[in-house]
């Protein structure tokens, strides 16, 4: 027996000490063979710090462990890490290590940070897992086999963040247990999971918030079909337990997902614990009572790259509910709640709620309601709602101690809110209401109360009545009225009533007075990242109607009043400071007649630069006015301070002005009755205008005041592609801004190196000469301007065209653009050219010029000019100097080129010296009469003179001499290259005797024949 006892003592020392130095014994053989299959199997940048063998880790596993082990995720997120582990182990069989194979059966993930990413277009960066390819070689006899029995995750924290979704997960204090089979290629995966926190966000709005999870679940794992079933899975988020099945499969792109979860017969307490913690903690001092149902469901395709999403379903049930409070005198009693909603394709503009019930009574209060929503973009609405409630009452419930009042409210309404596009002008496009709800609404609070929980005052008084209808779903036939309205907080209050209606003599009807301590805002209401100071007084008395044709005004009396303003943002470091505004507007019989405004001042200082304005407007049937100005302004720090989005805006004006006058002396032009003077400075300022598709940045301007006129002192801008300076002065600008229909007179010297008249169309939003499906419009002359402009640009570019040395003068009367006198040089050709152009609409206009041009090269202006390849289709090849002199009209399309069967006018060509190499109606006329002589020859001082109209050329009648023959033309030819013309061939010496010739066909295959030409005149294309 001693022996026996022995031999098992000596046993066990050994097998204990062969546990301890084994890792000693073996490290680089089990490091080098790990190391390789990690090397062989990931593409992410691996890392850690050491490793080192034990058995006592997880005892009686071997494990190796790798310390400080990080892992970056696949592209596009090399930089980021994947994974973190303080230590990440492997669990080696003890019984494979004095085998040819080791096999590791074991994961363990000690103090991990997992962090998993998808972004916008679906790329996640866990995708490192490396695959072979190529067909495995049995090359060497010692070998590692992984064959996952199971993963253990201790300490850890999960982030699964998709912006494809876009959706964030975010689970702290996660212990995870997983065993199975992972070697098969279809197992069973066991799972036991706890996480201490787990929060879950979609579109950045929280739904869930710290809840402890406690997870059993048993997932079907298909790797052949990388698909994932789980069959038997139960859940508890708080105390409230979730039974869930489904499946979740890898296709190609994404998921197929199918997920249903499911919370029947349960306490309504346990719902509660598994809402937000600041709902969740109050309600642990309650007591809860009734019947719930809770089912949810994920069902769909998620094919990130195709905007294919799947849809989201959640049905809510609570019967027979009750929740008291020992704080409160009267619990919540007969709670019901039916609630469907679903969400297609997580699109919210698909967003369906029915809300068939909700009902609840606090002692003798009731709060009862109908709710259906379909949609957003356009939703129908159906609303039945009755609520009668003390709503301290209600908050102690829940242990809300900063809410008080009595609030009624009746609203019913019913039907759709729809939108519609109205163009208002060019291109500004407005999107308006169409339709709405029919509703009517009744509502009011009384002795309200309400502190936020953030702050240390309470806004203490709240009392209003609210009454609205609309009765047939047009939102022009709506009346909103607040009556009794008294809030106060501190020293702020506003009191009075406001009733308006969209329809009627009388659309408004309000009497407002408050005070608003600015520097108190933050005491009762949480301001971040925004300084105010400064006392606001109003006193509004406001009633009636604005109609300028039957000159009408509201009765007003308006007093504001604002002292030591101050605005500071946490967007920029300078504040608005100083701000004084003193307004008052007065009107006793509702007459324009009666209105008086008077600011007095407005002024503000920013970055130590003041400014302020002063304004003293009476009468606007015959204005007379007194306004001054003087300051700088700097647009750029505004929209800074402000943090205006998607703007980069610079800029700056100074002003030093003062007008006064009255309207009646502008209009009769008795212009030293006016006091009118001062200087405007603008600096890298952009503007906009309806009528021009880009902006105008004005880089410099100094612009001084006198009288009626405003004069350009210095003018330097850019129009996209396009630069200029300007010269000279505007007139009877009193009249342009306080009427309707007057225009503004001038004259300027433009002059500009480059000048892009294409960047000038209507809808040319584009790069000038960039083709489009749709038409770039013309180019609009404003019929507000009487204006003559002498213009001279190096370069103008035009429809493909490089017009160089542009000099003339421009008249701008309305709506019409008169070019005198202009020279420039086409292809190398001089021209002269009188014009007149007028915008019809903003893809129609007209035009009507006469150009002369000496000489210019055929072959240069065929290539160049699309106007000339239309009107000599034939003349591809030739070569030679002709000079034009040519009257045009007609109408120019939506894209600036010419509606051709609206031209008409008549002129000469004159051809002074032209090569008839390659000229196709000569040629043919060579081959009919068998004359070579007539090929190829040189022509010179033919006057050829033609008519357009109908979309035909008709040619009077021409002689020339060629080869010592002396052929003669005459005829038409249409701008689709038709031809019908008649000649005669005089034969040498004198063309005394001749063959006349017929020639039809087109100018690209012409038809010659040695007869008289009969043929009727060609069809005429008349104007539409």
């Amino acid at each position: 027996m001693k022996k026996i006892l022995k031999i098992t003592g000596i046993s066990v020392i050994s097998l204990f000490l062969l546990l301890f130095i084994s890792p000693y014994l073996f490290p680089d053989t089990i490091n080098r063979e790990v190391q390789k299959t990690i090397n062989s199997s990931i593409k992410g940048e691996v890392k850690f710090e050491s490793t080192n063998l034990s058995f006592f880790k997880h005892f009686p596993t071997l494990t190796l462990s790798l310390n400080e082990f990080m892992l970056k995720g696949a592209a596009p997120f090399e930089k980021d890490t994947l994974l973190y582990c303080k230590q990440l182990s492997f669990g080696v069989n003890l019984s494979t290590l004095f085998s040819s194979q080791i096999k590791i059966d074991k994961v363990f993930l000690d103090e991990s940070v997992i962090n998993i990413k998808v972004d916008e277009k679906g790329n996640a960066n866990y995708d490192v897992y490396q695959s072979d390819d190529k067909p495995t070689e049995k090359t060497d006899t010692a070998s590692t086999a992984i064959k996952i029995d199971g993963i253990f995750i201790s300490k850890s924290k999960l982030s699964y963040e998709d912006q494809s979704v876009p959706m964030l997960i975010s689970a702290k204090g996660l212990n995870y247990t997983g065993k199975g089979d992972l070697s098969q290629a279809v197992f069973d995966l066991s799972s036991k999971a706890q996480i201490e926190s787990l929060d879950v966000y979609y579109d950045k709005e929280p739904y869930l918030l710290n809840k402890k999870i406690d997870a059993r679940l048993v997932t079907k794992i298909n790797t052949n079909s990388l698909e994932l079933r789980f069959d038997e899975n139960d859940l508890k988020i708080n105390s409230l337990p979730i039974h869930f099945i489904g499946r979740f499969a890898f296709i190609e792109d994404g998921y197929d997902i199918n997920f249903r979860t499911k919370a029947k017969e349960t306490d309504l307490h346990n719902i509660f614990t598994a809402m937000p913690p600041a709902i969740a903690e109050r309600m642990e001092r309650t007591k809860i009572k009734g019947y719930a149902e809770v089912k949810a469901s994920l069902i769909g395709k998620y094919l990130a790259g195709k905007k294919i999403m799947p849809t989201l379903s959640f049905s809510l049930k609570i019967r027979e509910g009750e929740i008291a409070n020992p704080k409160a005198p009267e619990p919540i009693s007969k709670l019901y709640i039916n609630l469907q909603t679903k969400l297609p394709s997580l699109d919210m503009d698909s967003l369906y709620i029915n809300m068939d019930s909700l009902y609840f009574n606090l002692g003798k209060d009731y709060v009862g309601a109908m709710v259906n929503l379909r949609g957003l973009v356009t939703p129908e609405l159906y609303v039945k709602s009755k609520v009668n409630i003390d709503l301290e009452k209600w908050a102690k419930i829940f242990e809300i101690e900063q809410l008080r009042g009595r609030f009624l409210m009746d609203f019913d309404a019913q039907g759709t809110y729809t939108k519609k596009v109205v163009r208002s002008g060019i291109r500004k496009v407005d999107t308006v209401i169409a339709t709405i709800p029919t509703f009517k609404l009744r509502s009011s609070l009384e002795n309200g109360y309400f502190k936020h929980h953030a702050v240390a005052s309470a806004i203490d008084k709240i009392n209003f009545n609210i009454q609205g209808d609309n009765t047939d779903g047009d939102y022009k036939h709506t009346t909103l009225e607040m009556t009794n309205l008294n809030v106060q907080a501190l020293s702020n209050y506003i009191r009075g009533f406001a009733r308006f209606k969209t329809s009627g003599s009388t659309p408004i009807d309000v009497q407002l007075n408050g005070l608003l301590n600015l520097a108190e805002i933050k005491e009762f209401y949480p301001l971040k990242d925004l300084e105010l100071n400064g006392k606001l007084n109003l006193n509004v008395k406001v009633k009636g109607g604005y109609s300028k044709a039957k000159k009408r005004f509201p009765v007003s009396e308006v007093n504001i009043l604002l002292n030591d303003g101050r605005i500071k943002t946490a967007h920029f470091d300078q504040a608005l400071e100083r701000i004084s505004i003193d307004g008052v507007l007065t009107n006793r019989d509702g007459t324009l007649k009666s209105t008086v405004m008077n600011i007095k001042p407005i002024s503000f200082e920013m970055g130590g630069q003041p400014f302020q304005l002063k304004a003293a407007v009476q009468n606007l049937e015959n204005v007379k006015y007194n306004i001054t100005s003087k300051g700088s302004i700097d647009i750029g720090k505004m929209y800074k301070l402000f943090a205006v989005k998607g703007y980069d805006v610079k800029g700056s004006v100074f002003t030093n002005v003062a007008f006064s006058g009255l309207q009646s002396d502008a209009m009769a032009g008795r212009f030293d009755r006016l006091n009118n003077r001062g200087k405007v400075v603008i600096k890298e300022m952009t503007f906009n205008s309806d009528l021009f598709p880009k902006s105008f940045l004005v880089n410099n301007g100094v612009f001084s005041f006198k009288q009626d006129k405003m004069k350009f002192d210095q003018f330097k801008g850019r129009y996209g592609k396009s630069d200029f300076s300007m010269e000279g002065f505007l007139g009877n600008v009193v009249n342009y801004v306080l009427s309707d229909k007057s225009k503004l007179t001038g004259n300027f010297t433009l002059k500009s190196g480059k000048l892009f008249a294409d960047e000038f169309m209507a809808y040319n939003d584009g790069d000038s000469g960039t083709p489009s499906n749709t038409a770039a419009g013309v180019i609009i002359i404003p019929d507000n301007l009487n204006v003559s402009v002498n213009a001279n640009a190096g370069s103008v570019f035009y429809n493909g065209l490089e017009i160089k040395n542009a000099k003339g003068n421009l008249v701008l009367n309305n709506g019409t653009m008169s070019l005198n006198q202009a020279a420039f040089n086409l292809v190398d050709a001089n021209v002269t050219m009188d014009a007149t152009y007028k915008s019809l609409t903003p893809l129609s206009a007209t035009f009507d010029y006469r150009i002369l041009a000496k000489e210019f090269d055929i072959a240069k202006a065929y290539k160049e000019i699309k106007l000339f390849r239309d009107l000599a289709t034939s003349a591809s090849k030739v070569k030679g100097v002709i000079g034009l002199d040519y009257n045009l009209s007609g109408k120019l399309n939506g894209d600036m080129m010419p509606v051709y069967p609206s031209l008409k006018g008549g002129g000469v060509l004159s051809v002074k010296k032209v090569s008839l190499m390659g000229f196709k109606l000569m040629n043919a006329v060579s081959k009919a009469t068998d004359r070579d002589s007539l090929s190829n020859q040189d022509v010179s001082e033919v006057q050829i003179k033609s008519t357009i109209a109908n979309n035909i050329i008709n040619i009077e009648r021409f002689k020339m001499r060629v080869a010592g023959f002396r052929p003669r033309f005459e005829g038409q030819v249409s701008f689709d290259g038709r031809l019908n013309m008649k000649g005669r061939l005089g034969l040498p010496p004198f063309g005394l005797f001749g063959i006349p010739l017929s020639i039809t066909g087109t100018q690209e295959n012409p038809k010659v024949a040695l007869k008289r030409n009969k043929e009727g005149k060609l069809e005429e294309t008349a104007e539409e």
